[in-house]
């Protein structure tokens, strides 16, 4: 079995400020670890289940935030952003049995985490067919773009609301309940021990179908600046529908991910 995680650090356990994200802050150093350990619970958990190969994704800011030395030495761990249009999921392909996300947060739009967006603070919000999009929904269908099913998540409770209604049967582990710009957080070793166990039952009796993706995408982004509206309206197949909303429309799911990756 071969194991993809993308992991992020603003659903990590605990985290309510932006300072704590990013690097230079001092509170991101205590962050940087937690999301380590978080990430390393996950691969324990995938290598117990009978993984032979993890492959892990530092989806996360300079992507340079997860421990190397950390991981356990048969796991592998891509940092740094290649600028491909994969983004948090590069390196996945159609080899991969399953994909895991850990550190996951609500999207822009929502008041569900005090660190909610989606992709970039530039938007207010990203919507596909209608429906509003998070990095989860965009990298759970990047995953079903090679057929791979996404069978765990771990991160806010308004995120893991979304994954479990999307995914039937996919395995969540609640780190934070966001209100305002608070969180209430379950205790960081118990999230990592629950992590753990979450992925091993995930993967070891993976009944959860691959996310079907729709025949045609309608994207619409809405800026928080109209300035970054009207200048990225002259992107090749872009529509300017209001002074901070855009829109495109394509049948080719790796074409929207080519478009977002100059528009967000």
């Amino acid at each position: 079995m071969k194991v993809f995680i993308s992991a992020d650090i603003e659903g990590t356990t605990g985290i309510a400020s932006w300072d704590e994200a990013k690097k230079g802050h001092a509170d991101y150093s205590y962050f940087s670890k937690q999301m380590t350990a978080e990430v390393v619970a996950a691969v324990r958990g995938s290598k117990e289940a009978g993984a032979c190969e993890v492959l892990v994704r530092d989806a996360h800011g300079s992507a340079r935030n997860i421990d190397p030395s950390s991981l356990p030495e048969d796991a592998t761990l891509l940092r740094g952003w290649a600028r491909d249009p994969f983004m948090m999921m590069q390196g996945i392909d159609e080899s991969f049995d399953a994909v895991v996300f850990t550190g996951y947060h609500s999207p822009s739009g929502t008041g569900l985490n005090p660190l909610s967006h989606t992709m970039t603070d530039l938007i207010f919000s990203l919507k596909i067919n209608g429906v509003l999009m998070s990095e989860f929904a965009l990298n759970a269908m990047t995953a079903a773009h090679f057929g791979v099913p996404v069978v765990f998540l771990s991160g806010d409770a308004g995120i893991a609301s979304i994954a479990e209604a999307s995914i039937p049967g996919i395995e969540t582990v609640v780190t934070n309940m966001g209100r305002g710009a608070s969180v209430a957080a379950i205790h960081p070793s118990l999230s990592v021990r629950k992590i753990e166990e979450g992925v091993f039952r995930a993967l070891s009796n993976v009944s959860v179908d691959c996310m079907t993706l729709p025949a045609n995408f309608d994207v619409e982004i809405t800026y928080i600046d109209q300035k970054n509206a009207y200048h990225l309206s002259f992107f090749p197949g872009v529509e300017q529908v209001d002074e901070r909303t855009l829109q495109f429309a394509e049948t080719d799911y790796y074409e929207v991910l080519r478009k977002l990756l100059f528009l967000l």
